[in-house]
């Protein structure tokens, strides 16, 4: 990596040393900089992934652990092996590892996560839960490759259909600041291959089944009268909606600020960006104050919908009550987080 210094209009060469110059460890350094910003890593890489946990037990038959599991939003199974330095095994361990996640029904990824997280995962895939680990993917992040793994890896893809990505990792330092940096480069599939190689992919994968036809259907089995009242109301008022996911949309100025998707008891509801005083406005007027929460690092808010009370509410605020309230700008963090496969 390279410093620009516009001053001068130059380079500067920032120090390179390895992972264990810098005293960074697989499992109580690199792992937890993943996993306290899943985002920004997976990004870094390539990946579009919800991170599901670390140090994961694949099986009740080994001690060895999954050092990062996640999955893609189509339901994928990602495991996420880390090394510093370069391991002749690493694939290997990755594939065992892959082999008895492959066992796992959905449920059990499912148990992993607190019921805030089950709604986030929710919004976050583009298929059924049901549809969670029907395939699994292998991403080896480390500093160093042997050639061996890397045609090992390409032998796999291309033979037998195993989608694995090989991301080399690099420290770069800033003798002047002292400010560390992670650098990420994708070594397999070459940058180039890398679309052509996920659009394969996605090609393979058989489309999982409406799982309702139309949206009587999809309310039949909701508990909640207000629910299935609200829902039914606004679908005959034309309210932009997506059946697959039971989800409606609400709009300000054109731009999307919430959707509600209705579960089996309440509505889960999502608002996109922050406005000043949102969560006190969203507290003192629903029936379950403490539900409301902010998420996405607070760039969003998390709120539930139980009665009639709640549901008129919410209406009323979002046709008129907050039409002409100052919304913060927003990062890319914010973007429609339930986007869905028509869009």
């Amino acid at each position: 990596m390279l410093k620009i210094d516009r001053q001068n209009q130059n380079f500067t060469v920032l120090d390179a040393p390895t992972l264990a110059d810098v005293s960074i460890t697989e499992r109580y350094d690199l792992q937890e900089f993943i996993c306290n910003s899943p985002d920004a890593f997976f990004k870094e890489i390539g990946q579009e992934l919800f991170l599901i946990g670390k140090e994961v037990l694949p099986s009740k038959n080994v001690q060895d652990r999954i050092d990062v599991l996640a999955l893609d939003k189509e339901g994928c199974c990602v495991i996420v092996e880390l090394k510093r330095g370069n391991h002749k095994l690493h694939m290997f361990q990755a594939i065992s590892y892959a082999g008895m996640i492959s066992q796992w029904s959905s449920e059990v990824f499912l148990s992993l996560l607190d019921e805030g997280r089950q709604e986030e995962l929710a919004d976050f895939l583009e298929v059924d839960k049901d549809d969670i680990n029907r395939q699994q993917r292998i991403i080896l992040v480390a500093e160093a490759y042997d050639y061996s793994l890397l045609i090992g890896a390409e032998w796999l893809s291309e033979r037998f259909g195993v989608d694995v990505a090989c991301c080399r990792i690099a420290v770069a330092k800033d003798s002047g600041t002292n400010s560390e940096y992670l650098v990420c480069s994708n070594v397999y599939p070459a940058p180039e291959l890398a679309n052509e190689a996920g659009a394969r992919g996605r090609k393979a994968t058989t489309p999982s089944k409406l799982k309702w036809s139309n949206w009587e259907q999809a309310l039949e089995n909701v508990a909640n009268s207000d629910l299935a009242t609200f829902y039914k109301q606004e679908l005959e008022a034309d309210q932009e909606s997506y059946l697959r996911k039971r989800i409606l949309r609400y709009r300000l100025s054109g731009k999307r600020r919430w959707f509600v998707a209705a579960r089996k008891e309440r509505a889960y509801v999502w608002q996109h960006g922050r406005f000043e005083g949102d969560i006190d406005f969203w507290k003192n007027g629903l029936t379950k104050p403490d539900e409301v929460k902010p998420v996405k690092d607070e760039a969003c808010l998390r709120l539930f919908l139980h009665s009639a009370e709640d549901f008129r509410f919410f209406k009323d605020s979002v046709a008129s009550g907050l039409a002409s309230k100052t919304w913060e700008v927003e990062s890319s963090a914010t973007e429609d987080i339930e986007e869905s496969p028509e869009e």
